[in-house]
């Protein structure tokens, strides 16, 4: 598991407006995503498909993202080296800051190891941080 916190300058009711936005629209929020398919949605989860490309691949993988206040979590369905889940938590710390962590498990499924890459989670979490707080 690797975590990263952040504080937004923003209510707590801005966040979460963003954060289901970022359900539908994460190209906005996470570094190299494209091509956004929503497979399924209804009011428990949402399922889609979408490629993350890096400096050495892209991948396409496909996710069932579960959202109650103030928790969104990322459930991997299909990914080619990878398992596990990314939580999105927040929580107020004033009326104008909220405080943001990221969380992600994953897991390597050929080694079994956990995925320890924090310079990838405080670079999604300041990117979201970022578009929260201009938009």
């Amino acid at each position: 598991m690797v975590q990263f916190s952040t504080i937004v300058k923003a209510p707590l009711e801005k966040v979460w407006e963003h954060l289901i936005f970022k359900i539908e629209k994460p190209e906005n929020f996470v570094p190299g995503v494209s091509n956004v398919i929503i497979l399924d949605k209804n009011k428990d989860f949402v399922s889609r498909q979408m490629t993350i490309t890096t400096e050495e691949n892209a991948v396409v993988i496909k996710e069932q993202i579960t959202f109650i206040p103030y928790k969104v979590r990322f459930l991997i369905l299909e990914h080619p080296k990878f398992e596990g889940y990314v939580d999105n938590d927040i929580k107020a710390i004033s009326d104008n800051e909220t405080e943001m962590t990221f969380t992600i498990n994953w897991i390597d499924k050929i080694t079994k190891s956990e995925i320890n890459n924090l310079e990838m989670v405080k670079n999604a979490v300041l990117k979201t941080k970022n578009y929260i707080e201009k938009n």
